[in-house]
Parts: C-alpha cells; structure tokens; sequence
C-alpha cells in the first residue's frame, strides 16, 4: 500500500507539474501580448507628432547661456490645442530638449480651464513629455474651434456698430479660415451674396 500511496502522490506531483508548466507558458504568452500591445499602444498614441522636433520649426537650434523664459501664449482651453503645443515648442529653444524643463514650463503656457486641468493632476502623473502632451490634446480635444465654411460666410451680417469697411475686413479675416481656401472670384461671389 504505502508503494501505491508514494505511486499515486508521484502521479499527483507530475500532473501539478503538468498543470503548472501550462499556466506558466499560458502566463508568459499573455504577458507577451500584452506587451506586444502595450508597445503597439504607444506608436499609435505618437503618430501625431507630439514630440519637441515635431512640433518646433528649428528643433536642433539652441539659444546661449543666460536663457531667459520666454513670454509663452496662453492657452486657455479653448483653440487650436496642436497649434498651441507646436507654439509652446518653438518658444523653447535652446531647452526644449531637456524634457523635465519642457514639462516644467508647460504651465506657464496655460491659464483658464487650461491650467485648472494642469494643477488637478499629480506632479508625478506624467513620465514623459509626450505622455503630458497627449494627455493635453485628449482633454481638449473638443475645444478646439471649427474653421469656417462657406454656409458660415453666407450667414454673416454686418453688425449694427461696425462701417461697411470693418464689415468686409471682418467677412475677409473669416473667410482666410475657411478649408479648402477660397479663390478670389468665389470671394467675390460669396460676398454679394451674403
């Protein structure tokens, strides 16, 4: 009997064995995948450029000793937030590169709704700039103002308080927003119409 005990304990030890092995090899494909995912994850978060030398004109200029912080635009929540990221970058030559300073100035670029989304999160949430930088486009992503289009032009009037002069100038500034940019004889067109 203790032969057939000892026998099956060893049968018993070998299926464990079994058993493990499987979920070990099971555990280490899904960490894998997720990896595979996470690291897929990524490229796609960074296809839109957000790095400094996606954003900046002349990434590889620096400025001297002695930089002094420059007078950021503020972005208030409101606008274009890609347009305000690429501003941002430009203003920081000479330290753009140095990712916790770029990090670190980021915030006096922002005022309003802007900066209350800044100050909420902990100073130790983002570990890069681009993690921040995405963050920032992900929650103003719908802040952002749409272009005009040609229906928009038609419904403009000439307010009550303005001279035909401020008018056309105002309908001129409205329709270099507009997408796809207008020819002159469809400028011309659209503003007798409107």
């Amino acid at each position: 009997m203790p032969h057939q005990l000892h026998s099956e304990v060893n049968q018993h030890r070998e299926a464990e064995k079994e058993v493990r092995a499987k979920a070990d090899e099971y555990m280490a494909k899904e960490i894998h995948e997720l990896k595979k995912a996470f690291k897929n994850l990524k490229i796609v978060r960074s296809m839109e450029g957000l790095e400094y030398e996606d954003l900046c004109v002349h990434p590889d200029v620096d400025l001297l000793a002695g930089y002094k912080v420059p007078k950021f635009d503020m972005f208030d929540g409101k606008g274009n937030r890609r347009a305000h990221l690429r501003s941002y970058c430009h203003k920081l030559v000479g330290v753009g590169k140095d990712e916790a300073i770029r990090m670190k100035l980021f915030i006096r670029s922002l005022t309003r709704e802007a900066i209350d989304w800044h100050t909420i999160q902990g100073p130790q949430k983002w570990r890069s700039w681009s993690v921040m930088a995405q963050e920032f486009m992900d929650r103003f992503r719908f802040n952002t103002e749409t272009n005009p289009d040609k229906f928009y032009l038609m419904t403009l009037e000439k307010k009550t308080i303005e001279s035909f002069r401020e008018y056309a100038m105002r309908w001129r500034a409205e329709t270099a927003r507009v997408q796809p940019p207008m020819g002159e004889d469809e400028m011309t067109t659209n503003f007798i119409r409107s």
